[in-house]
């Protein structure tokens, strides 16, 4: 079998202690909070109330924030959420079953 690209290289799954809703943000997360904060000064009007940053502790806080602040920027993306593709189930189970009746019906 012939492959489309020469290097392929798989990437391990996430694991799920990757996100932590109680955990404390890191100093990534925080310097994007700040970049976002510097955004949304400039895009919200004066009478607007800006996010108070320093009470964004845990990811859980920070994850909110980010998610408003991206539905600001990108309000295209904001209107429609994307759903999640789903896998197809495996038909082997299924499959098996009728091969079984097949075969007892041969030995008969």
């Amino acid at each position: 079998m012939d492959r489309k690209y020469k290097l392929v290289q798989k990437v391990p799954k996430t694991p799920r202690s990757a996100y932590d809703h109680g955990r404390f943000i890191s100093q990534l997360i925080e310097n994007q909070i700040k970049h976002f904060h510097e955004l949304e000064k400039g895009l919200l009007k004066a009478a607007e109330k800006l996010t108070d940053i320093s009470k964004i502790k845990t990811e859980l806080h920070a994850s909110k924030y980010l998610k408003k602040m991206t539905a600001l920027l990108h309000p295209q993306g904001a209107e429609k959420p994307r759903k999640a593709v789903r896998r197809k189930r495996a038909r082997r189970a299924l499959a098996s079953k009728p091969k079984a009746k097949q075969a007892r019906r041969r030995r008969s």
